[in-house]
């Protein structure tokens, strides 16, 4: 027999109800199985809405699917910038890093608080994409660094000489060593905390909070 394709609905629900607490684990798997016998798909996309807002906030899945759909979001951003300034050398991706991660926070922040109905959980939400965010700045950064320092001489960042001599560490770390990471943090987390209020303000419109506490 061969088994039935993973559609929409399946991972949606299997997403919400990951890491769901032991006291609510039974539950998620009496709504995956329920899932599991309906047939037609718009049925299923119902339902796997309906049970998905249920388990918002109870388990870690919605945390790290948002978190990590930013943090791609963000890096990719950051290596196009890179690729499309490196024959020029310049100006630099800070005026991609700083503002352009602000929008996914947002709209993360958002959509948790608005699906959650809850400002906290929209906030905890988008602070861990923020932090996975920053992660994939310096990923790209580690990576990229050294290809602008070793062709023109420059940091990646904001296509400055050094002032002295530098290693791969320096290099790799400018921006912590900087202190520019706090620059990035401070542009970004207006953004989250407008985006939580927002969703949390739309959402409370539809009825009481969704997360489980």
């Amino acid at each position: 027999m061969t088994p039935r394709v993973r559609d929409r609905a399946e991972w949606l629900l299997g997403v919400a109800t990951t890491g769901l607490p032991a006291r609510r684990a039974e539950w998620g798997a009496a709504m995956r199985a329920e899932l599991a016998a309906i047939d037609d798909h718009r049925a299923r996309r119902r339902f796997a809405c309906s049970a998905s807002a249920a388990a918002i906030g109870g388990g870690y899945g919605i945390y790290l699917t948002l978190a990590a759909g930013a943090a791609a979001i963000v890096g990719g951003a950051a290596l196009t910038a890179s690729r499309v300034q490196l024959q020029d050398g310049g100006p630099g991706v800070l005026g991609v890093t700083v503002p352009v991660p602000a929008v996914p926070l947002l709209l993360v922040a958002f959509l948790a608080a608005r699906s959650s109905r809850s400002f906290r959980f929209g906030v905890a939400t988008g602070m861990l994409a923020l932090v996975a965010s920053l992660g994939a700045v310096f990923t790209v950064l580690a990576v990229e660094g050294p290809v602008w320092m070793g062709r023109y001489g420059v940091f990646m960042l904001d296509a400055d000489p050094p002032r002295h001599a530098v290693g791969s560490a320096e290099i790799v770390l400018d921006l912590f060593s900087t202190g520019m990471w706090l620059g990035h943090v401070a542009f970004w987390l207006p953004g989250l905390l407008v985006g939580a209020a927002l969703g949390a303000r739309l959402g409370s419109r539809r009825g009481p909070s969704a997360v489980v506490h």
